[in-house]
C-alpha cells in the first residue's frame, strides 16, 4: 500500500474535515503545512539553528541512514514532505459530443410537460415570451388620491 502514496508539490491543495493537525483552515497549501510544522519545532527547540532549516528545503539535511539490507550506515540527506494516496483513481468525465446548445435543446424538449421546470434566462427575457409584456409600465403613476 505504501507505493501507492505519491509526493504532494508545494502549492497542491489539501481539504481535511476532519482530524487536522496545526491547521485551523480545513483548506490549506501543503507548504503552508510544512511552515506551521517548521515553526512550531523551531519555537519548541531552545537552540534553533538555520542548518536545521534544512528538514523543510527541497536540499534536506545532511544525515547517514541504517536500512534493512544495507550494510552499515549509509550517508546522504533527509527532508520531510508530505505523501497522497487517493482512495481509487479518478474517472474522467466523457465530454458530450453535441454543442451546448443543442445539448440545452433537448433538455428542454425532455422537460417541456413539467409545469415546474428549471427555466434558463434566455426563456425568461426573450422578446417573444407572453409573460413577458413590454406595453405595461413597470411602475404605474401613483394614484394621489390614494
Amino acid at each position: 500500500m505504501d507505493k501507492e502514496f505519491g509526493l504532494l508539490n508545494d502549492d497542491e491543495v489539501l481539504y481535511v474535515r476532519a482530524g487536522r493537525v496545526l491547521m485551523s483552515n480545513p483548506t490549506f497549501k501543503v507548504s503552508e503545512f510544512l511552515d506551521v510544522l517548521a515553526q512550531l519545532i523551531s519555537e519548541r527547540e531552545e537552540e534553533w539553528q538555520e542548518e536545521q532549516e534544512g528538514w523543510f528545503t527541497d536540499r534536506g539535511a545532511s544525515c547517514e541512514v541504517l536500512r534493512f539490507g544495507n550494510q552499515g550506515w549509509q550517508r546522504g540527506r533527509v527532508r520531510i514532505r508530505l505523501e497522497f494516496c487517493p482512495e481509487r483513481s479518478p474517472k474522467l468525465l466523457r465530454e458530450s459530443s453535441l454543442p451546448p446548445e443543442e445539448a440545452y435543446r433537448r433538455e428542454e424538449v425532455r422537460r417541456s410537460d413539467d409545469p415546474y421546470r428549471r427555466r434558463n434566462r434566455e426563456d425568461i427575457y426573450r422578446r417573444d415570451n407572453p409573460q413577458l409584456n413590454t406595453d405595461q409600465e413597470i411602475y404605474p403613476e401613483i394614484d394621489e388620491e390614494y
